[in-house]
């Protein structure tokens, strides 16, 4: 039997690390304790398997998580009588923070799920997806240390937390619609932001997107300026309003199904669509004659260039306007409310937001 003191830097904050290390630890039957430093993660273990604990950090670790170093230093037995993750500790010194990540799959399914008590809330997330880099505001990265922390967990949310065997164990920006953050729509009027509590503010962008309006909707680290892109007057106006002369529009799309009645798509650049860093991949503008159904956008969002520039949803507000259910009483032959809409980002042109 040894005791290791592992400690482990790279973006291990933010990435489900702690709960990964804490189960990995309890399943090979070690004691001890995992916490966030300032400086990354320290591990201290004591067992019989701590070489096959070492070479499962480094194969098995989260997929977002990347190790730059790991070294480690052998102690004297301490007799732990668990594996626990404890208090992190501030060292005053500098690590990576996992930037923010689309919403996973398993979010997504519970965000449109009308049997699930998250339900349509905007701000889903879990170990695996959410908001890091955009809500830290010191590390080590902690709820208390992030914009997180002026929001309690409900009783449901810290049970979740606080489970080993849930996929928000230790999850830092975990709420939902009794705790967490909430969203509201901002109406101007004399140059000032009122908040419409009149409304749902969904239904509310989604009504107004369709008339021709010009919103603008909270990312993850910003906004983005949104119209519908079939809406040739809209993607006008915001043209003019952004005073951009050329440049081409980013567009949002649901899903690849929709991105294909505009471009061409290959398996690499639907690959690339749907990595979770969701970039906005170049395609080829699809031509009339071609075997599937073709339409066609303004010319406007993409001047005289044969190519254009689409990306999928990556927040749990992006699919939102696009499925939301009270509002596009959606059938099987209409499967969302827009095939495409403009995102460009909400700055005036060559400046920062």
């Amino acid at each position: 039997m040894s005791r290791f003191r592992i400690s482990i830097k790279g973006i291990v904050q933010g990435v489900g690390f702690r709960p990964f290390i804490y189960n990995l630890a309890k399943s090979l039957n070690l004691k001890g304790h995992v916490k966030n430093t300032s400086d990354g993660v320290i591990i201290e273990a004591e067992g019989e398997s701590l070489n096959e604990f070492l070479q499962s950090i480094q194969n098995k670790c989260p997929p977002i998580a990347r190790i730059d170093s790991i070294k480690t230093e052998e102690l004297p037995l301490n007799g732990y009588e668990d594996f626990m993750i404890i208090e992190s500790i501030d060292a005053g010194r500098f690590t990576l923070i996992s930037p923010d990540i689309s919403i996973c799959d398993d979010c997504l399914k519970e965000l449109l799920d009308p049997s699930d008590r998250r339900h349509l809330y905007p701000f889903i997330n879990c170990t695996n997806c959410g908001p890091r880099y955009s809500i830290t505001q010191r590390v080590p990265y902690d709820r208390p240390n992030t914009t997180m922390s002026v929001f309690d967990m409900c009783p449901q949310c810290l049970s979740e937390y606080n489970d080993p065997l849930n996929r928000r164990f230790h999850a830092q920006p975990n709420a939902c619609h009794e705790c967490g953050p909430q969203l509201f729509e901002f109406q101007i009027s004399n140059f000032k932001f009122q908040i419409d509590e009149t409304s749902d503010p969904i239904e509310a962008a989604i009504e107004l997107l369709k008339q021709g309006a010009i919103i603008a909707i909270k990312g993850l680290g910003g906004f983005h300026l949104c119209c519908d892109a079939e809406n040739e007057d809209a993607v006008r106006r915001l043209r003019e309003k952004k005073r951009r002369s050329n440049k081409p529009f980013a567009l949002m799309s649901p899903d690849t199904e929709a991105v294909r009645q505009f471009c061409e798509v290959s398996d690499e650049e639907e690959k690339l669509l749907a990595d979770r860093r969701r970039p906005i991949v170049l395609l080829k503008k699809r031509v009339k004659g071609q075997r599937l159904k073709v339409k066609e956008l303004p010319d406007e969002i993409a001047p005289n260039n044969k190519y254009l520039g689409f990306m999928l949803p990556y927040t749990p507000l992006h699919y939102l306007l696009f499925y939301y259910p009270l509002t596009c009483h959606l059938s099987p032959v209409t499967r969302h409310c827009f095939d495409a809409l403009v995102m460009t980002s909400g700055n005036l042109s060559e400046e920062p937001i």
